[in-house]
């Protein structure tokens, strides 16, 4: 393992160290999320590298590249954010902010829902691998999949009552996605009123 110039280091979130305070002298190995989201065993090519982790629980912060590192379609197709809802996001993902600060970041923002045209009413939903169904939606026009037939653009202050119950999936097709469970975008939008 080495370290490539052209590529930083993962960033250190708050459960990574956590993890590393439960696992003393071990490697904290950080996998591509394109590898990691099919729910099968990531392999040696789908470990960017690793972190060493001392015997008092804490994390070295010089990343060890893996050589055999191959990005996934996933990574390798990642867009820089446009808009802040997707700076949230990657903050989040980044581990630089709590999860929590998502929803707000949604109702403040405009997000596009599935639609076969900009002026479909309807709420389309997408059906998961566990069975559970859920309404996609994007960040922006750029993060729309080429499969979409169209979409609609919807204030963000609108989405936890167009989802009648249902979780909001935002930018599922991307390295940086995330599920807001409906009641969480609820209660958000009555904390903020």
């Amino acid at each position: 393992m080495s370290q490539p110039v052209d590529r930083p280091a993962p960033p250190i979130s708050a459960e990574m160290r956590e993890h590393a305070k439960q696992n003393p002298d071990s490697w904290l190995y950080i996998a591509d999320p394109g590898y990691a989201a099919d729910g099968e065993e990531v392999p040696p090519e789908g470990i960017v590298g690793a972190y060493r982790i001392d015997a008092d629980g804490e994390i070295d912060e010089r990343f060890q590249f893996n050589d055999a590192y191959q990005p996934s379609e996933l990574a390798a197709n990642q867009q820089e954010p446009t808009n802040e809802l997707e700076h949230v996001l990657a903050r989040i993902a980044a581990g630089e902010l709590p999860e929590s600060e998502l929803p707000a970041a949604v109702l403040a923002a405009e997000v596009l829902l599935y639609a076969p045209s900009a002026d479909d009413p309807m709420i389309y939903t997408a059906e998961m691998s566990d069975g559970s169904q859920l309404v996609p939606a994007c960040t922006s026009a750029s993060r729309v999949p080429a499969d979409w037939p169209g979409f609609r653009r919807v204030p963000g202050r609108a989405v936890p009552e167009l989802l009648n119950g249902l979780d909001l999936g935002l930018n599922l097709n991307d390295a940086i996605q995330a599920v807001i469970p409906h009641a969480v975008l609820a209660q958000a939008a009555a904390q903020h009123g």
